[in-house]
């Protein structure tokens, strides 16, 4: 099958320089190789997950842990995610597991801001705001 070790070598190349959910990979494959069969790419897809290459979690962990050293809100990241197309359940799933920490956030605030004047409060609020956190965390956050 000279569909399958096309299709499996690519695969390899791509995710060897970046993450790619199912979705993504499977798309990307399809562009490249438009005349190989659909079974032939199914099988290439199972095959990278039954040896680890492919792991949609590990992926999703992966990713809330880099844009949280950015200083991205949960809601931003999972938005994010979503877009890319990684599996809903999964998304929400690390989401609620991740132990979030707040304080490269708190630290680039202090830098930023003036948290005791009123008006740079309501700046601090509203770009945490822009940065994907909910009310919850932004009171938390700014306590």
């Amino acid at each position: 099958m000279v569909c399958f070790k096309e299709l499996f070598s690519y695969a390899l190349t791509l995710l060897s320089r970046k993450d790619y959910s199912e979705k993504a990979l499977r798309r990307k494959l399809k562009e490249k190789f438009p005349s190989c069969a659909k079974e032939a790419l199914d099988s290439v897809l199972r095959e990278l997950s039954s040896q680890g290459y492919l792991n949609e979690y590990k992926t999703v962990w992966n990713y809330f842990e880099e844009k949280e050293k950015k200083g991205w809100g949960k809601k931003k990241i999972s938005y994010s995610l979503r877009q890319k197309g990684f599996n809903e359940n999964i998304v929400r799933e690390v989401e609620l597991t991740y132990p979030f920490d707040y304080s490269y956030v708190k630290e680039l605030l202090s830098k930023r801001y003036n948290l005791k004047d009123r008006k740079d409060r309501e700046k601090a609020k509203r770009f945490l705001n822009s940065r994907g956190f909910s009310y919850s965390e932004i009171s938390h956050i700014l306590s």
